[in-house]
């Protein structure tokens, strides 16, 4: 037996209790042929088996996100970004550099904004001072409060008048006036039905440099979070790269809540798809943001003693999906941010437990973010089979807001060790475009938690670190296992996908805090050399 591609000479971390580790690997059409070392892989080389010596470098299975909005990412990518820019006036001055480059007539967009490092409340004027007539939509670095000027709240038909959307809020002045801030999605959706989406040829080619990007992180799959405001669009894009084999990311697709009746009519199942692109779960919202102060919490924020948050998707709603979604064989993927919304899914999924329906769930459940946990029910994600699907790169921004705004409760914010150590399966992710794509940022904040700067000097809440190969593994084992493709994906093992990345430096031999340095100087998806930087 030949391989098709050898590589020798690397220090291996193949996430393979059986195997962690070894110096050499062999691949052929596509899979992992051989793992072990440099004499026992050679012998399988043949005349014309590609070699690569990785000289000494490290080896790792491909880094998979488990969270991610990728087409949002990719649309972000074109507009101005105001993401970590903490004083008010640059933010004004971006617009407005911005405003002198757009067309007449032509929608101005912009993500990334956080009105907690301002001393300034951001509102229309603001904008209008600006550009009156140029309509101007900032969406905030967690997407569920958008920033609007008079010029897109006239478009929108939004005045006084206009009365709060469902589980949204229009922001106000004293006199009743529409301040320019829109939280959550029903509000969000009154501005956003006015802007032009850009045409599905460029969709494509924008998502095609995203993917570009992606292997230059490391990343060869990602859990793409798809919610109704994207429509079919990101799916259909998938399909359309598939068709024209120019998908080389492995993509599992969740598909919208307000979709599970189509593809239960359809009988669509978890799986359904090849090696590239397949169904997972199905994708809901239980309640808000921390930021954005709209978590669905069991007690008032911090100062704010009538505000418990948002309720997105009620406690009985969220039954009746799981009950519908279970008769389809999917299970859920629920955003949860605050301790009440996290307890109220755990609350639901035990109740589906005794299922009425004899079909046990292809996947586990799943909750996104799992951002604030009451330690009552620390145990619960284990004891029902949850995943916990964290992104620990929101951790080096959120972490003082959390402490304003969560007080001592936030001694259970991104609480990986504490879930860990009662059994809970973890899965790690960007959010992107909510944060950077990059994936080292989160794997050193998993390890470290620390910001940029490296505080908190000991770490915040440092009892929670995890050590660096139980960050890899939320990084690549466990997302392959809660997407069921634990027999193809997530480590180093013969007869997986050959989806493997070499880096630079050796993650084992230097300090937490320059994980985030990391360069990737190879990246191959099935084989193939998607991304090669010396």
């Amino acid at each position: 037996m030949t391989a098709d591609l050898i590589i020798t000479n690397a220090h291996i971390y193949t996430v393979d209790e059986r195997q962690p580790w070894a110096e050499a690997v062999a691949v052929q059409n596509g899979r992992f042929l051989a793992v072990g070392t440099n004499a026992q892989v050679q012998a399988l080389a043949g005349p014309r088996t590609q070699n690569i010596d990785a000289g000494g470098r490290l080896l790792l299975p491909g880094l998979i996100d488990a969270h991610v909005h990728f087409l949002q990412h990719a649309i972000r990518q074109q507009q101005i970004s105001l993401f970590g820019v903490t004083d008010f006036a640059q933010v004004l001055q971006r617009v407005a550099t911005a405003v002198a480059h757009t067309p007449p007539g032509q929608w101005l967009l912009g993500w990334g904004w956080d009105e907690l490092h301002w001393d300034t409340a951001p509102t229309a004027e603001h904008l209008d001072a600006i550009s009156p007539h140029t309509p101007i939509a900032l969406a905030r670095m967690d997407m569920h409060t958008w920033w609007v000027n008079s010029a897109a709240l006239h478009l929108a038909d939004i005045s006084a008048a206009t009365p709060d959307p469902p589980e949204s809020k229009i922001e106000r002045h004293a006199d009743g006036r529409p301040t320019g801030i829109l939280r959550e999605w029903q509000a969000i959706e009154l501005v956003q039905r006015h802007i032009p989406p850009p045409n599905e040829t460029t969709l494509g080619r924008w998502l095609r440099d995203a993917i570009a990007q992606a292997h230059r992180y490391g990343l060869t799959g990602i859990h793409d979070q798809r919610v109704e405001r994207e429509g079919q669009q990101s799916f259909r894009l998938w399909q359309a790269l598939r068709r024209a084999e120019q998908l080389n990311l492995r993509v599992h697709m969740n598909i919208a809540a307000d979709f599970i009746h189509q593809a239960t009519t359809l009988g669509l199942q978890p799986g359904f798809g090849d090696d590239w692109l397949w169904l997972g779960h199905v994708k809901a919202f239980a309640d808000g943001t921390m930021g954005s102060r709209t978590a669905h919490m069991l007690a008032p924020f911090e100062g704010e003693p009538h505000n418990t948050g948002v309720v997105v998707t009620s406690a009985d709603e969220l039954f009746e999906l799981a009950v519908t979604a279970a008769e389809a064989g999917f299970s859920l993927s629920v955003h949860a941010i605050g301790d009440r919304a996290v307890r109220e899914v755990l609350d639901v999924l035990s109740e589906r437990q005794p299922a009425d329906t004899q079909r046990p769930p292809l996947l586990p459940h799943r909750i996104e973010h799992v951002q604030l946990i009451h330690p009552d029910d620390l145990p619960r994600l284990a004891q029902l089979g949850v995943f916990a699907s964290m992104q620990p790169v929101h951790l080096q921004t959120d972490w003082p807001t959390a402490n304003r705004v969560w007080g001592a409760r936030a001694r259970y914010a991104y609480a990986f060790r504490s879930l860990r150590q009662h059994g809970t399966q973890l899965a790690f992710g960007s959010d992107a475009p909510v944060a950077p794509l990059n994936p080292w940022l989160g794997l050193e904040t998993a390890v470290t938690r620390q910001d940029a700067t490296r505080q908190p000097a000991e770490g915040w809440y440092a009892a929670e670190r995890l050590t660096l190969e139980e960050a890899i593994y939320a990084y690549t084992l466990g997302p392959a296992t809660l997407s069921g493709k634990a027999h193809l994906q997530g480590s180093i093992t013969p007869g997986k996908w050959a989806d493997c990345i070499l880096l630079a430096q050796n993650l084992f031999q230097v300090p937490p805090d320059q994980i985030r340095q990391t360069q990737v100087n190879m990246t191959l998806v099935g084989g193939h050399i998607t991304h090669y930087q010396e």
